[in-house]
């Protein structure tokens, strides 16, 4: 592949992350992530999933459990440092989840990611996610 439709090719990943979790579509928001794939969400008090069973856990576990609508709205995403089958990149997210108890949350976080190709899709090797509005409301 060429540099632009590598781009092209991360770029559609986080969409495609963002509309399978939005949509609760719990096996293709963690079919994002290579098989030894990271998400770290310490930062954001969530904790560290290696593997991507542990991150599709997380998600059916922790999130989708406790969300009756989410959405991402992703936003200044920039790919950097694309070489052979990794690359790396940040977007930014606002992310605004209505709780199944009633409770509203709103985020602004700004995603770290290295990017690998698997079988010729890029996927998440790793994801850390950031607050980016420190003292915002939650």
């Amino acid at each position: 592949m060429n540099y632009l439709a590598d781009r092209a090719a991360i770029h559609d990943l986080n969409t495609r992350y963002a509309v399978a979790f939005d949509g609760f579509q719990l096996n293709e928001s963690s079919g994002c992530w290579a098989e030894d794939g990271v998400l770290d969400e310490r930062e954001t008090g969530f904790g560290l999933f290696q593997g991507r069973e542990a991150i599709r856990g997380f998600f059916r576990d922790s999130l989708f459990t406790h969300a009756r609508k989410v959405i991402h709205i992703m936003f200044n995403h920039l790919v950097t440092d694309i070489e052979g089958n990794r690359a790396a990149g940040s977007v930014f997210c606002l992310v605004e989840v209505v709780k199944t108890d009633g409770g509203y949350v709103r985020s602004h976080v700004k995603y770290e990611d290295e990017y690998v190709r698997v079988d010729g899709q890029w996927k998440f090797g790793s994801r850390v996610i950031k607050p980016s509005l420190p003292g915002a409301p939650s």
